[in-house]
């Protein structure tokens, strides 16, 4: 799983840490969920490579990666070769891929479509909060939580229109990397006035006990770590942090970006996935010596996917489908979805063969054993043996 000598150091820095420190080990009970955006539109089709595809060369003379390049996974398919660690948690059936994600209607505007993939929309309409909060209530009121969920990085729209016990890394003392913006241009949301002044205060209110206690967790625990490289390491170095004090969060959200490769995409695509690649990989060390490895899944997430076919600007356009990556002690793994993405295309675009929102349900009904949820009704054949029992 070490790729380098830094990233051997590291994971000597984490190892020798456990070993000199006892660790306080959070209610096994506990669920996790760790949500990584991958911020701008990964491009799926170099990501999880179908290399046995004479149609993947066609489409990509400058920017496909080499086959002999490809860490080949199963007969079809291959991952980056920047993705060295996660082909290995592959083999170890730790990480289940999940292709031809999507949804109908699609659109292909970063702010609108994250709206979607964050809220549970379809490409017409757009629930006005975030797809988790309905259980994350649950949760709360069932035991008692340090908070319902935390954005480590500047965007917790994912989140949007929970009432208390949301925070952000202001919670705890944390400046997040500055990262790309999602959008070029941001609308401002409807009803946009003085309103909205006392709805952050009481909010802040709701959430002062929560922030006190966690920062108080927090100090005692004394822990550090230093996981992956880049934005995506530093936050997850605080989700590290805060899972090692014993606090009980049910949610994380990180992201890493930005993924949107019109121009040049080889070199960046290949840089931003290597930083992917350490990041998780070292997440799941931890977890696994905090003993919550069985409890806890790390799903990736996008707006969208980009176009089959390169530019001419040797990158590639907005596209619909995308893979997604899903680890955890209870994922079985290998490639769930369709087995020939290329065979669904429009456009030069790939078709979305299964709905989002049955990886959504499949979360909620199994992880977090919601079997009734708001998206019960998404259910798909292709991801029945996704979690285990």
């Amino acid at each position: 799983m070490i790729s380098s000598r830094r990233d051997f150091l590291n994971f000597g820095l984490v190892t020798a840490y456990f070993a000199a420190c006892p660790v306080a080990f959070a209610n096994v009970e506990n669920k996790i969920l760790i949500l990584i955006e991958l911020s701008g539109a990964n491009d799926g089709l170099n990501t999880v490579i179908p290399y046995r595809d004479s149609g993947y060369r066609a489409l990509r003379r400058n920017i496909g990666v080499p086959r002999n390049q490809t860490r080949t996974i199963t007969r079809q398919y291959g991952l980056h070769p920047s993705l060295l660690n996660l082909s290995r948690l592959f083999e170890q059936g730790d990480l289940a891929i999940v292709q031809g994600l999507g949804y109908p209607n699609p659109v292909l505007s970063h702010f609108r479509s994250i709206e979607l993939w964050e809220r549970g929309g379809d490409g017409k309409s757009v629930d006005g909060e975030g797809w988790l909060n309905a259980a994350l209530e649950l949760i709360a009121d069932k035991k008692y939580v340090d908070a319902k969920a935390i954005n480590l990085d500047f965007n917790g729209d994912i989140f949007a229109g929970g009432v208390g016990g949301y925070l952000g890394p202001n919670a705890i003392g944390y400046e997040p990397p500055i990262m790309d913006p999602r959008d070029a241009t941001v609308p401002i949301p409807e009803g946009f006035g003085s309103g909205l002044l006392d709805e952050i205060i009481t909010l802040r209110e709701e959430n002062h006990q929560s922030t006190k206690t966690l920062r108080n967790k927090l100090a005692a625990s004394k822990s550090a770590f230093t996981i992956g490289s880049g934005p995506l390491g530093s936050q997850l170095s605080r989700v590290c942090q805060i899972l090692q004090s014993a606090a009980n969060i049910p949610v994380f959200k990180v992201s890493i970006g930005s993924f949107d490769t019109h121009i040049s995409q080889y070199t960046t695509h290949g840089s931003l996935l290597r930083q992917l690649d350490i990041s998780i990989a070292e997440t799941v060390h931890v977890l696994k010596d905090l003993g919550l490895w069985e409890n806890a899944i790390i799903m990736t997430y996008s707006e969208f996917g980009r176009r089959a076919k390169e530019n001419s600007s040797s990158g590639t356009d907005h596209g619909m489908a995308a893979p997604h990556f899903v680890l955890g002690g209870k994922v079985n793994g290998g490639v769930f979805g369709t087995k020939d993405v290329l065979g669904l295309m429009a456009d030069n675009n790939l078709v979305f063969s299964l709905d989002y929102r049955a990886l959504y349900n499949e979360i909620l009904s199994k992880h977090f054993e919601f079997s009734k949820n708001k998206f019960s009704g998404f259910v798909s054949s292709d991801l029945k043996n996704l979690l285990k029992s």
